[in-house]
């Protein structure tokens, strides 16, 4: 299968696309959220309107990943639906007309049926709107749950990027970027916001580095991969930093007249005379990899 081809339809799709949606699985992982939430922040760093959504409420041990307040566990409900009871050829004219400030619905009543009243009436709101759909680190559609059997025309009618790494992944999508060599699905996203031309922040990096860690059991699981340290070094160049972690003490320097000068007139307290600077990532942090699978012909 030709990558190349993937990622650049996929920046075509989504150059293209104004909203934006991220749906990640049921019962979320580390993994889940956090490269749900890279790619959130990512795409939203782009202009995008992005939403995030989770079939099941996440954890509180996923609760430092920045964004997570972003993430909702139903698609959005742009309609508002009137129903009424009805039967079958009750119903003559159906219009409408506005008078200043009020939308008027006119149902006319066919003769020979009895009148409808507001006891007939009833209103919800349904369905939802997106020019894109990212499905991450999801298996196949079903694992959404009530998010996709709720709105089975969007994913049918819309454009879905399946982004993975299990091997029995179904793959669903317009694009399947799936990769079963991978130690983490964050690894897989890292690629996809790199070229797609996305800044690596540092609340990026933060969510990619604590997904990788904890997809990898701290890089102890046997399938680590080489691109998880790779992707995790980036990180933390850029600023990233590990959930629950200090930084470590600063003892107290001596008095000043009490420090002997180095030689070279560099203070011997602060390594090289420098103090440590975070690095920007360059445009293009992570070299595109050509992924394995995909539907396009």
């Amino acid at each position: 299968m030709d990558g190349i081809k993937d990622i650049v339809k996929l920046k075509e799709l989504v150059n293209g696309a104004q909203s934006l949606v991220i749906a990640t699985h049921e019962s979320p992982t580390e993994d889940s959220i956090g490269s749900a939430l890279a790619m959130y922040l990512g795409l939203a760093s782009l202009g995008k309107r992005v939403s995030i959504v989770c079939p099941d409420q996440v954890i509180v041990g996923l609760s430092n990943f920045i964004g997570v307040d972003k993430i909702t566990r139903e698609l959005g409900n742009s309609n508002f639906i009137i129903s009424l009871d009805y039967v079958d050829g009750s119903i003559e004219k159906v219009s409408y007309n506005i008078e200043g400030d009020k939308f008027n619905l006119v149902i006319e009543n066919r003769p020979g049926f009895k009148p409808f009243s507001e006891e007939n009436v009833s209103y919800t709101h349904a369905g939802a709107t997106a020019d894109l759909i990212f499905a991450v680190d999801t298996i196949h559609l079903g694992g959404l749950k009530k998010l996709y059997e709720d709105n089975k025309g969007l994913f049918a009618g819309k454009p879905v990027i399946n982004i993975d790494r299990h091997a029995n992944n179904a793959q669903y999508g317009q694009i399947n970027i799936v990769d079963s060599s991978a130690s983490s699905t964050s690894e897989i996203v890292a690629q996809v916001l790199s070229s797609l031309g996305v800044q690596l922040t540092d609340d990026i990096a933060t969510n990619l580095l604590n997904a990788i860690f904890g997809a990898t059991d701290n890089f102890r699981v046997p399938n680590v991969t080489a691109a998880a340290f790779e992707v995790a070094a980036v990180c933390l160049k850029v600023g990233g930093k590990r959930f629950g972690t200090r930084p470590p003490a600063v003892e107290e320097s001596p008095p000043k007249e009490n420090i002997a000068p180095q030689e070279d007139g560099k203070d011997r307290f602060s390594p090289k005379g420098k103090m440590p600077k975070v690095q920007e990532a360059p445009s293009d942090w992570l070299k595109p990899k050509i992924f394995r699978s995909s539907n396009l012909s």
